[in-house]
């Protein structure tokens, strides 16, 4: 029976050497060509062969592998660079929080700016006032009773005037007693540093500079003068001078009243 080349069972024919050709290898064992393998591993190339019966990688050994629960080193590297960047976020937090503070107690320390103070108003020129006459001279007789009082409105002039309107107020004393005089309720103001050649602005200067006091007697003799301001609107401004005194306190009186005119 015919055996076809490469059937199971058929042996293999000898390789024919051409004339001139080198030596080829010689053969292992019984002749058989040797078997080539493909193995596939990190340290060759996909697809390398090797020759039959080579060692194959496995998986590695027990005592090669890592402990359980350690971390591969990709993770950990990972980890520490979380942790660093936690730590800068941390400490950059840590000085805004000590640069505001520093900043709040610097602006809490810092004096206020100032403020220039305002220009002071110039000081307007005082309007000139004026003391046209009112009267002049005008004559004035009183003969009360023992110890009575008589009030006086300089404003007109006149005698025996209200209480509440009198600028000037006269009580006559019994016996040898001289009377007195005062300012009334009528009166803005006095003065006794006055004399019978007195004119407005002498009367004005000695009101403005000895006045006298509410309530304070003075009292009454021949020359005598009284400087008065009413408290009338427009106000005057009146010189009342003593010319004779009597018995039983009668007097004689003459005045000169000056408006105030501002």
């Amino acid at each position: 029976m015919s055996v076809f080349p490469g059937a199971p069972g058929a042996a293999s024919p000898l390789p024919q050497r051409r004339p001139g050709a080198p030596p080829g290898p010689p053969r292992q064992g019984s002749g058989a060509p040797p078997v080539l393998t493909r193995q596939e591993g990190p340290t060759e190339p996909l697809g390398a062969l090797l020759p039959a019966g080579a060692p194959v990688a496995g998986p590695p050994a027990e005592d090669d592998r890592e402990p359980d629960g350690a971390a591969p080193p990709r993770r950990a590297g990972v980890t520490a660079a979380v942790l660093i960047s936690v730590l800068a976020l941390l400490t950059a937090a840590a000085a805004g929080l000590f640069s505001w503070r520093t900043f709040q107690t610097v602006r809490a320390v810092a004096p206020a700016p100032s403020v220039p103070a305002p220009a002071p108003e110039r000081a307007r020129p005082l309007e000139p006032v004026t003391y046209p006459v009112s009267y002049a001279k005008e004559s004035l007789r009183l003969d009360p009773a023992c110890a009575a009082v008589v009030h006086l409105d300089l404003d007109e002039p006149r005698a025996d005037a209200a209480e509440n309107v009198a600028d000037l107020r006269y009580e006559s004393r019994c016996g040898s007693m001289p009377p007195r005089w005062s300012l009334g309720a009528g009166a803005a103001g006095g003065s006794r540093q006055a004399g019978a050649d007195s004119d407005a602005q002498a009367c004005e200067r000695a009101i403005r500079t000895s006045p006298l006091g509410r309530g304070l007697e003075v009292e009454v003799t021949k020359g005598t003068a009284l400087c008065v301001l009413t408290a009338a609107e427009p106000a005057e401004l009146v010189l009342v001078e003593i010319v004779d005194v009597g018995g039983s306190g009668a007097a004689g009186l003459r005045a000169t009243s000056w408006r105030v005119l501002r």
